[in-house]
């Protein structure tokens, strides 16, 4: 039986368990290594979530039984360490020792913090777990103001969400205007004017 060792539980790593799974063949063994604990979830709706607009569970693609039923192993909080390619093994940080005949590393992107003086202090986040939005939540109960850092589709969901807590919130742009990516000037300034007027 060919062992397929994933590492990754996003959307990259439970996505190329799902295809694998698909093709129905019975020689295969998928098992998909995650360090977060949680299950594969949409991080795009973390903003809801901190905003308490989204539950936990809605957050989830897919169950555990889900999971099961297509017989992929999900092994959750299991950060890996380091790979053995020559031994073809996979070292977890505790120190596990997986074996694989083919290892898939898809364990997406991180969060940028800019290399600013202060980017280490206690009230600086990012938003990119379940955990993060937690973290945001709890600290912004004794808050009555927010800065974030990035004018994208996720900065300003993360700026919204925050809103929707109650905090007056200032989202820094480095760029000309907001939505770099999604908009040409024109657009950028009308969108602008329409943020500042909710608030």
């Amino acid at each position: 039986m060919m062992r397929i060792v994933i590492v990754g539980l996003g959307a990259g790593g439970a996505n190329a368990a799902r295809t694998i799974a698909a093709t129905g063949r019975r020689d295969v063994q998928v098992e998909v290594y995650g360090a977060e604990p949680h299950l594969y979830y949409a991080r795009p709706k973390l903003p809801g979530y901190l905003a308490g607009e989204v539950s936990l569970d809605d957050l989830y693609f897919y169950s555990r039984t889900w999971f099961e039923e297509r017989s992929i192993a999900v092994h959750t909080g299991a950060r890996a360490d380091r790979v053995d390619a020559a031994g073809h093994r996979l070292i977890l940080s505790e120190g596990t020792s997986v074996p694989y005949d083919r290892l898939l590393i898809a364990t997406g992107a991180s969060s940028f913090v800019p290399p600013i003086p202060g980017a280490d202090l206690p009230g600086v986040f990012t938003l990119r777990t379940i955990e993060d939005a937690e973290r945001i939540r709890a600290y912004a109960r004794e808050c009555k103001r927010a800065a974030v850092i990035g004018g994208g589709l996720l900065g300003l969901e993360a700026a919204r969400g925050l809103r929707v807590l109650g905090l007056e919130v200032t989202v820094l742009e480095r760029g000309a205007y907001l939505l770099q990516r999604q908009l040409d000037g024109q657009g950028g300034a009308i969108f602008h004017r329409e943020v500042e007027r909710i608030g």
